[in-house]
């Protein structure tokens, strides 16, 4: 695997121009396009790196975290954190590339200085945090007035530009720590949603196992209406039915009619019970119901499928 230790080796062996300066660097994507290798294999180097990505095709890796299917997005990388990529032509944003020694020695010129390492004031930085982060278009156009201003600055290189750089970068890391804070909450909310998601789709076939056992009786609804199951979970049936197609890609009634049809396909393979009894046991209240569900499922009659299966034996 390689590692890059410079900025220059860095920019090297990616095919990019030299950088401007020795510990930072910020470029628009679209200018590396011509050069840059679109596929690079895992890699590593010693520098932070905070990019703006408005569109472009393929995506970058890094740590366990990947920009695929995400188009404008802020995303990251810290020192020694493996990184790869297979990119389109066609990226467009901004990214900056910068030292942790660039950052705090420039920022101290203006009492900005902290004695703590970056990551303790920006945490999102470690490297079990870089988690790329969706934005909104107003954000978009937000950040791209941030990181233009600071590529013109960057472009001047006039006297005290790194200390204006450095003002700059840390309104950017701000924003970011905002940012990821704002997404983190969300991404926990999502992950506590789904907990409770597959918990409700748990539940939901524990009853379903339980509902067709024999003996049981049913007035107004019966185990094969999803209506039944919501009320027993205290849901709304279509909200139960989205939690169920959420998580299983299937509908209630699709898992219902599943479970039937192999009850009846054990029954007819496996009892000398009549059609009408079967029916009956799989609380249908007309036994040709039952047989026209069978047909619908599996193309045969419930006398062809126990013929076939007879002659199977």
């Amino acid at each position: 695997m390689q590692h890059f230790s410079t900025l220059e080796s860095y920019c090297q062996g990616i095919h990019i121009s030299k950088p401007q300066w020795a510990e930072f660097d910020i470029r628009r994507f679209e200018d590396n396009m011509k050069t840059v290798h679109p596929r690079m294999p895992q890699f590593k180097h010693e520098f932070y790196a905070i990019a703006l990505k408005i569109d472009g095709g393929g995506f970058t890796s890094t740590g366990n975290y990947s920009t695929k299917d995400l188009r404008a997005t802020v995303f990251f990388n810290s020192p020694y954190q493996i990184i790869s990529w297979d990119i389109a032509p066609d990226w467009t944003g901004y990214y900056v590339i910068f030292s942790e020694a660039f950052y705090k020695r420039n920022l101290s010129l203006h009492g900005g200085f902290s004695r703590k390492r970056i990551i303790e004031d920006f945490p999102f930085l470690l490297i079990d945090n870089t988690v790329p982060m969706p934005i909104t278009a107003e954000e978009m156009e937000l950040y791209t007035k941030l990181y233009a201003d600071m590529h013109s600055e960057f472009q001047l290189n006039e006297n005290h530009g790194k200390t204006i750089i450095a003002s700059y970068l840390n309104i950017l890391l701000l924003k970011v720590d905002r940012l990821y804070k704002r997404t983190k909450t969300h991404i926990t909310i999502t992950q506590d949603q789904r907990a409770q998601d597959l918990n409700t789709v748990s539940r939901f076939k524990t009853l379903l196992e339980l509902s067709f056992q024999p003996g049981k009786e049913y007035s107004s609804t019966t185990p094969h209406q999803v209506q039944f199951y919501a009320d027993k979970l205290n849901l709304h049936p279509n909200h139960f039915n989205a939690v169920v197609k959420r998580i299983t890609d299937s509908s209630a009634s699709e898992h219902i009619y599943r479970h039937i049809l192999s009850l009846a396909q054990t029954l007819l393979r496996n009892t000398p019970r009549s059609i009408k009894e079967i029916a009956f046991e799989l609380y249908y209240e007309y036994p040709n119901h039952f047989s026209k569900f069978f047909k619908i499922q599996t193309g045969k009659t419930p006398n062809q499928f126990r013929k076939e299966a007879n002659s199977l034996a």
